[in-house]
């Protein structure tokens, strides 16, 4: 018997219901554990954790899957992450396992990485104890007590200290780095042969902020300069593990603020995430620079959707702000969702044929807003001046089209015509974005008043400007769709279903499945064997081809979601995959692959090549396929959602739980009719 994979041996150590339950307080019901979902508010119980099968599901807002998919939902992190916060908890090592015989020996590239961390934590322990011990730091602990920084936040956050010289060079050279890892690191440069060469420290006399990634660890530093010299603030260069437009300061310690508070809080500088945190403002992050990026909103859509900018009150910081929220439109809005063309005699369709477009909806209610400061005042000064002032600001940040109409506008003189058609010219586009129809017409109104137009005459205008704009999405659709559609999106009706679309099987052990509903115990018509086999060939299936013929990937990515798969390794190379190809115009399926954590590459090179083989055998054209097999790993995951809303409805039932009991009823009938309109389009049933 093949030995199990590390995720296997993730899942065997660990009890899903104590680690969720360290979350979510359960209660026994059955065989099923249940509570209030940790991901949306609720008063009844909708949250179920099955032990048997290892599985989570919420039948509220619809999430659900295994223990890798909760703690990435419910810390914000990618699978990697998560992979190694719960190999470190289990006490495994990541990477060992039933695939440690057909791995390569670390890359020079992936050991050069770890290398590259350890020296990070060196160096920030080095600082921080700089900071607190050499007599040169006096200035800037000083400087920190008069910033209202105390004690605790210096070690919550390790904060360091760079003294003149080249002290911290020679100290890692001494520890056994060498001179190209200190560059590469950027904590170093090379000095000029004709001055003496040698190195020389990148951060000399500067107040030290390490930068840290998701789990915590130092992956790059900020410095402030304290003596009067220039830039006032410096950071590591770009290097292997950081990258500042996709980095956030002090998100690891702010994943449960934000969760909690149901928002996060944008702000710029390091100070401005350090004091807030102090008072107890726990849910307020900085970007590295003063650029928003989409990689920055891909990370924050995980855990809120309600965004607040607090950027500082300057011409630099309301410029930050409008470029912020175009980012953050885009970042949160555009979501792609097939669209169907009506069978006519007129176009010459048959019954069922779909047409091959997208549109592109908002399945996110994302709400941005802008904290208005005092003139002149950081937002850690305002904290620290009046925390309750911070707190109202916050709470009545001003309503996204109220500020870009005040930013906007300021040059303009409204009373002229020409004033008039340039602020319709900025504005109009920003409210077009809008998916939402009485929301975009709500701040066409508020323009119109603010600019002393008819109403009607602007609303025709937006309205042929958002018709102009959906002409322009059909054309040219966007790569793919961020994670989390909704439940509505995943009931769109299809016109059809593919054929039945075989795989055959492969060698070594298949992915750890947790299929949803296992712990029913026959509640499906299939038995428990049958129905894992299914939906590992179905998921395979559909990722191989996907792999293959990237092209489909828009398409595919508006019909299913990393949610449909069951897995744990085909949902995390299907989300690595959404990843991969929203960063990238023209993705390498090659590289891909060969770039995926061990047990993830050995399932995406067997999908690959199992899923292409199938289709040549069966006659199907590549990217044809990939959509039919998502069509039918969809309607799947409809039939076993209904079977365990049954299971649960009787259970709700027997224990007069009438409350809960019509909850379960509702979302039954939610399902029931999407996947009506999946069997009447496509002729299948049963």
């Amino acid at each position: 018997m093949a030995e199990a994979s590390t995720i296997e041996r993730i899942k065997q150590k660990l009890d899903i219901v104590e680690e969720i339950g360290a979350v979510v307080p359960l209660k026994k019901v059955g065989k099923a554990f249940k509570g209030l979902c940790p991901f949306h508010g609720e008063r009844t119980p909708s949250f179920y954790v099955f032990p048997e099968s290892g599985a989570w599901k919420c039948f509220g807002c619809g999430e659900g899957g295994d223990i890798f998919a909760f703690v990435e939902k419910q810390r914000g992190l990618d699978f990697r992450e998560a992979l190694a916060l719960l190999a470190e908890r289990a006490g495994i090592e990541p990477g060992g396992g039933a695939y440690a015989g057909e791995q390569k020996e670390a890359s020079p590239e992936t050991t050069a990485r770890r290398r590259l961390r350890t020296l990070n934590e060196a160096a920030a322990i080095w600082f921080h104890h700089q900071l607190l011990q050499a007599p040169e730091a006096q200035y800037a602990r000083m400087y920190l007590d008069s910033r209202g920084v105390n004690g605790e936040s210096l070690a919550l956050w390790r904060l360091g200290y760079a003294p003149e010289g080249d002290l911290l060079s020679a100290y890692l050279q001494m520890q056994g780095y060498a001179v190209k890892e200190l560059v590469e690191a950027g904590l170093a440069r090379e000095r000029e042969e004709s001055r003496g060469g040698g190195l020389y420290d990148y951060f000399r006399n500067r107040l030290i902020f390490p930068i840290r990634d998701g789990g915590g660890q130092a992956i790059a530093f900020g410095g402030r300069e304290l003596g009067g010299g220039t830039p006032k603030y410096l950071n590591t260069p770009q290097t292997p593990l950081f990258d500042k437009s996709a980095t956030l300061y002090g998100l690891d310690l702010a994943r449960e603020g934000i969760r909690r508070a149901k928002q996060v809080v944008f702000v710029e500088g390091y100070m401005d995430v350090i004091v807030p945190y102090q008072h107890g403002f726990r849910n307020v992050v900085a970007v590295i620079g003063s650029a928003i990026t989409e990689k920055h909103i891909r990370q924050i859509k995980k855990l809120t959707t309600n965004v607040a900018l607090a950027l500082d009150p300057d011409a630099a910081g309301e410029s930050a702000m409008v470029r912020g929220i175009g980012v953050a439109f885009q970042a949160f809005d555009q979501v792609p969702v097939p669209t169907f063309e009506p069978a006519t005699q007129a176009t010459g369709r048959g019954r069922g044929e779909r047409r091959g477009l997208l549109r592109f909806e908002a399945q996110t209610e994302a709400t941005i807003t802008v904290v208005r400061l005092p003139p002149h005042e950081d937002p850690d000064e305002y904290v620290r001046r009046d925390p309750a002032g911070w707190r109202r600001a916050i709470e009545h940040a001003l309503p996204l089209i109220d500020f870009l109409i005040q930013v906007q506008t300021a040059d303009l003189d409204l009373s002229t015509p020409t004033g008039k058609i340039e602020a319709m010219r900025r504005l109009l586009p920003l409210i077009a974005e809008i998916s939402d129809r009485k929301q975009a017409e709500a701040y066409g109104d508020r323009l119109a008043q603010k600019l002393r137009l008819d109403a009607n005459v602007l609303q025709s205008e937006l309205r042929e400007l958002k018709k102009r704009l959906d002409r322009g999405a059909r054309a040219h659709p966007p790569r793919g769709r961020q994670e989390g559609g909704s439940e509505e999106q995943a009931g769109v009706p299809v016109e059809r279903l593919g054929e039945k679309y075989p795989a055959s099987g492969g060698e070594g052990p298949g992915p750890s499945y947790s299929a949803s509903g296992a712990a029913n115990g026959g509640a499906l018509a299939m038995g428990a064997a049958g129905r894992l086999l299914a939906a590992q060939v179905q998921e395979e299936d559909c990722l191989g081809l996907l792999l293959e013929r990237p092209v489909a990937w828009a398409e595919v990515y508006g019909i299913i979601a990393d949610g449909d798969f069951a897995g744990t390794e085909t949902r995390a190379i299907f989300a690595a995959l959404a990843a991969a190809v929203q960063a990238t115009s023209s993705l390498d399926p090659e590289r891909f692959v060969e770039e995926l954590p061990p047990d993830l590459h050995v399932v995406a090179q067997r999908a690959r090549v199992q899923a292409v083989e199938g289709a040549v055998h069966k006659g199907m054209e590549v990217a044809r396929a990939a959509v039919a097999s998502a069509y039918r790993l969809k309607r799947t995951r409809l039939i076993e959602e209904l079977a365990e809303l049954d299971h649960l409805i009787n259970e709700a039932e027997r224990g007069g739980e009438r409350e809960l009991r019509d909850a379960l009823r509702k979302r039954k009938q939610q399902l029931f009719s999407q996947r009506l309109a999946l069997d009447r389009a496509s002729g299948l049933h049963g």
